[in-house]
């Protein structure tokens, strides 16, 4: 019975009446459809259940954008291959530039000509990374925070960061895209500072590009330096800015 049932399978994962005879590919514009096809190593007139699932979607899952593959058989002679793309929120700066996605991962180096209108993240070295992952994600996801915060914001959008610098003893430091004014978070309570510092930014209106430096670890206050050169005009000195300039 056995050996009846090995030669019964064998027979059905080589038929040519169980032949693929479509092959459906639901990709994004980062994955293109003939790397799914290549990595998936099926072609039509495959035998249909003459491969595993597991297997193919392994192998599909090797390509750096792909974050998720799946595939199905839909008998008697289809199958569908659909691809999940990663989408890059921020690179990050440890040697070379790679890609991190929402979720924290560092999952591609950054070729030239590619894409690269996202936040940088600075401050990790290649070594920690190697040593201490766990710190590093935790440094990383402080990053991410902060440029989620801005992707919905209006007033400091996530194209108006140029840079988040993470440090260990100081926590993270964001670098405003058009005047490279320095706007320190520290390690938490980051939806609150983010009010005050859109707040803060709306009061100063004109008079910000005199500020290289705003510090909001102050329990609900907000210091600042100014650049070389600049005083902060009197009107806006004898005015209460939100937390207690």
């Amino acid at each position: 019975m056995g050996a009846g049932a090995k030669a019964a399978w064998s027979w059905v994962t080589h038929s040519p009446r169980l032949a693929i005879n479509e092959i459906v590919i639901r990709t994004g514009p980062r994955v293109p459809e003939q790397e799914v096809r290549m990595l998936s190593d099926l072609v039509v007139g495959d035998n249909i259940l003459g491969f595993r699932l597991s297997e193919c979607v392994e192998a599909i899952e090797i390509h750096p954008w792909v974050k998720r593959a799946s595939v199905m058989r839909e008998l008697p002679d289809r199958v569908v291959i659909e691809v999940k793309e990663r989408e890059p929120v921020a690179m990050i700066a440890i040697g070379s530039v790679y890609y991190v996605d929402r979720d924290g991962e560092i999952f591609k180096k950054v070729l030239l000509g590619e894409d690269m209108d996202c936040p940088v993240l600075t401050g990790i070295t290649l070594q920690e990374v190697v040593e201490d992952k766990e710190a590093v994600d935790s440094l990383v996801n402080l990053g991410l925070e902060i440029i989620g915060l801005a992707a919905s914001s209006r007033i400091l959008p996530a194209e108006e960061i140029s840079e988040v610098h993470l440090d260990r003893a100081y926590g993270a430091t964001l670098v405003r895209t058009s005047d490279a004014m320095r706007i320190r978070f520290g390690e938490g309570g980051f939806e609150e500072k983010w009010t005050l510092l859109e707040r803060t930014l709306v009061e100063l209106s004109e008079e910000a590009k005199k500020v290289y430096e705003l510090d909001l670890n102050y329990e609900g206050r907000v210091t600042l330096r100014l650049r070389e050169g600049y005083r902060v005009a009197a009107a806006k000195e004898e005015s209460s800015l939100p937390g207690g300039l």
